[in-house]
């Protein structure tokens, strides 16, 4: 980008050189047209043209061109050192501790408490019994009396007579000839055959399943006494730890194979064979015969039954009724009456005492010892290296380009200097300016 920019400034300077080496006289120098001063300076001439010619000028033209340099850069390579490193390791000693234990030891105290004792005494009550009693009533009741009636009734009987009939009858009578039949025999013949059948091998393989097993290890742990809260004791607990294992293990595994064996197979192959049998053949004709069929013909008849009629009336009668009456009677019952008394009494309790007592537990100390051991570290080599850059240079270029020349038209300034400013004149540089003023 600092390159373009650079280009770009060099085009922009270059291109006012050329137009201030193309005769430009400054700002106010217009293009080259017909003006007022031409009829003014010299009325017998015709307005100027404009009139160029070729020069050759040089110029610094920039060009990338590579090159190669020689640079530092930093490269990282790898170093094996040695250093002394302080490490802990557990120290298992026996050490000899005291405790205090809660021995506990039962202690009898006596005791006086009051108790209750029950004492049992007669005393008289009265009490109200209901007493049933028997009382006779008197009431009406209506009593249906059954009476029995002559009626003459007309019922309808179906009588049934005999009557002879005729009808005509198909009858098949049985005729018997002789039929030659074709039947079909199936006659057994043996025959070789080749199969093939499948035969297991057993073959044994070796095979691995993954069981658990438990590779724990015991741990000392402190924790409290039961008997005495505020001291502690060392336990032994089983940490598990359960761990998967390939566990090898052999097998007998079935291989199939294919044999090919001879059997021997019966088949029967159809025969055709003819003999002649006799066939009974039922021919139909037609016979009349003679029938009785019963005809029930309807008759009405009369009858005398006997019907019952039931007949009301109202009638007394006498019942018995259970009355309870309330009566006053007495009973000696039975009262309980509960007698404090003082009674001594022997109860135990529990009393626990410190006791000293001596235990060997394991302690863990953490030993310091030196090791030496080897790192790799990456260490900065500054190193040269040459490599191909890009580089903008400027090159003197020879070009042909087009300047404004002088119109032969004009031969002499005689113009005002205000005619000149502003009508055609001929090229000129700083100098001619002065000589226009003359």
């Amino acid at each position: 980008m600092n390159c373009l920019k650079w280009v770009l400034s060099t085009a922009a300077m270059l291109t006012m050189a050329t137009l201030a080496e193309a005769g430009d006289c400054g700002s106010h120098r217009t293009s080259c047209c017909p003006s007022p001063c031409v009829s003014a300076c010299q009325p017998c001439q015709p307005a100027c043209q404009p009139c160029y010619q070729e020069v050759q000028r040089t110029i610094c033209v920039p060009e990338m061109v590579r090159e190669t340099r020689t640079v530092c850069c930093t490269e990282y390579r790898h170093e094996t050192r040695e250093r002394t490193v302080t490490r802990c390791r557990p120290v298992w000693t026996d050490e000899t501790r005291e405790y205090t234990v809660m021995v506990p030891r039962t202690v009898e105290h006596t005791g006086t408490r009051t108790v209750c004792r029950p004492v049992w005494r007669e005393e008289e009550r009265s009490y109200t019994v209901m007493v049933p009693h028997q009382e006779e009533r008197t009431g009406t009741r209506c009593v249906y009396d059954t009476v029995e009636e002559q009626v003459e009734q007309t019922y309808c009987v179906m009588v049934p007579h005999q009557e002879e009939r005729t009808a005509t009858r198909c009858v098949y009578d049985t005729v018997e000839e002789q039929v030659e039949q074709t039947y079909c025999v199936m006659v057994p013949h043996c025959e070789t055959r080749t199969g093939c059948r499948t035969v297991y091998d057993t073959v044994q393989e070796t095979c691995h399943r993954t069981v658990c097993v438990d590779r724990g290890h015991w741990v000392c742990e402190q924790v409290c006494d039961p008997c005495n809260p505020c001291c502690t004791r060392t336990v032994r607990r089983w940490c598990p730890n359960i761990v998967q294992e390939q566990v090898p293990y052999t097998v007998c595994r079935r291989v199939p194979r294919q044999e090919n064996f001879e059997y021997q197979v019966t088949v029967c192959k159809p025969e055709q064979r003819t003999r002649t049998v006799t066939v009974c053949r039922r021919v139909p004709r037609e016979e009349e015969y003679t029938y009785c069929v019963t005809v029930c013909k309807p008759e009405e008849r009369t009858r005398t039954v006997t019907v019952c009629r039931q007949v009301p009336r109202e009638e007394e009668y006498t019942y018995c009724v259970t009355v309870c009456k309330p009566e006053e009677r007495t009973c000696t019952v039975k009262v309980c009456d509960m007698v404090e008394e003082q009674e001594e009494y022997t109860y135990c309790t529990t009393v626990c005492e410190p006791e000293t007592r001596t235990c060997t537990v394991k302690v863990c100390h953490m030993e310091q010892y030196e090791e030496t051991e080897t790192y790799t570290v990456c260490v900065p080599v500054q190193v040269e290296k040459e490599v191909e850059v890009c580089v903008c240079r400027m090159v003197q270029k020879v070009v042909t380009c087009k300047v404004p020349a002088c119109n032969p038209c004009q031969t002499s300034c005689c113009a005002p200097r205000s005619c000149c400013r502003t009508a055609c004149r001929p090229c000129c540089d700083d100098d001619d300016d002065d000589d226009c003023d003359d």
